[in-house]
């Protein structure tokens, strides 16, 4: 197997994106480290969930996740036979529900972020190599309702990463880990209600993850690829201060999150490669968040990859189907019974 096949796996799993049950959106990949040569790569997924949930009560509150698109960015060099560097931009967190009955609606609450990463990465030889880096995030949330709003913002936050890898090019084999640190964010915005409105200032901490990436070739031009990723979500929460109307809470998050991907490359030719994954991330029935609607999925991915001179197109399709959850915020109990989502996504890549 030559070295081009090593990153057919990682192009199949960002383009087709994660649908996940809570805010983690890009697993903040860094797969293009490993790219040979130089390497430039742009991504676009699009997400079409479909999570409804509807709350008991005097006045019943339905809410529903909405679609989304996520964009990333991602340049690599190599600046000697053992030193190379990495540059990722994405949107690593976000979550948007619309608020579908009265009293909320006309309304939604949503999150947004974009975080800027560098990574050097130096081969010890032996197939070792050693990689580290920091990471510039910024974060943005707001709830808009028939009773209110809210919006705040961050600045560029620092963060860090660090990770070591083993690789075998002879039977296509790669073993990468990676610890990201958590990310302190400090916000500042505004919070309106019928009464007036009110300067606000809050924090919230983006988690620590660990991220285990591995594949190996199990026959001649086929491999199987893998991944696992832990986030430390349990604790998180959002928390606001305003003079006129004392301290709130907004966010909690009560549990780890822990997610698992299983799947198979095929190189059909010089110019095609196919591939199929299963996942599952795990959550449970019950949360305090409504940015969380969806208790544990499992999904399924098919992708495929034209390769051609000193370019390559991948695309992906990913279904997900989600379990079951209550959530309960100020008291009040929303079911959202399952759902599902479909997302699609394509990637290009130029070598140069």
């Amino acid at each position: 197997m030559n070295k081009l096949t090593l990153t057919t796996a990682a192009l199949f799993t960002a383009a087709a994106t994660t649908a996940q049950a809570g805010i983690d959106r890009s697993d903040q990949d860094i797969s293009i480290l490993f790219e040979e040569g130089n390497y430039l790569s742009f991504s676009y997924a699009n997400v079409s969930p479909t999570i409804e949930g509807v709350g008991a009560g005097v006045f019943p509150i339905s809410q529903s996740a909405v679609d989304f698109s996520m964009f990333s960015l991602g340049y690599k060099t190599q600046l000697s036979d053992n030193l190379s560097l990495a540059l990722i931009w994405d949107q690593p967190y976000g979550a948007s529900i619309e608020y579908i009955d009265a009293p909320l609606a006309p309304g939604m609450a949503e999150v947004k972020s974009s975080a800027l990463t560098g990574i050097l990465r130096y081969e010890m030889g032996n197939g070792f190599s050693v990689h580290g880096g920091v990471r510039a995030q910024k974060v943005s949330g707001e709830i808009i309702s028939s009773l209110g709003a809210l919006s705040a913002e961050s600045g560029n936050e620092w963060g860090g990463l660090v990770g070591v890898a083993y690789e075998k090019p002879e039977i296509a084999l790669r073993v990468a880990l990676t610890y990201f640190t958590s990310v302190d964010h400090t916000l500042t915005g505004f919070r309106a209600t019928p009464f007036g409105v009110d300067a606000v200032t809050g924090s919230v901490t983006m988690p620590e993850a660990f991220n285990l990436d591995f594949q190996t070739g199990i026959a001649e031009n086929t491999l199987v690829f893998g991944s696992i990723r832990h986030a430390k979500w349990d604790g998180i929460s959002l928390d606001t201060t305003g003079p006129a109307f004392g301290d709130a809470n907004w966010v909690n998050f009560v549990e780890d999150i822990t997610s698992y991907e299983l799947g198979i490359g095929r190189r059909l030719n010089d110019n095609w490669s196919v591939s199929l994954s299963l996942g599952y991330e795990g959550g449970a029935d019950t949360g305090t968040t409504f940015l969380a609607p969806a208790g544990a999925s499992k999904s399924i991915a098919v992708g495929a990859k034209y390769t051609q001179g000193n370019y390559d197109i991948s695309a992906g399709v990913q279904y997900t189907k989600f379990d079951s959850k209550t959530v309960t915020s100020g008291g009040l109990p929303v079911v959202y019974d399952g759902g599902s989502a479909v997302a699609i996504g394509v990637k290009m890549g130029l070598r140069f």
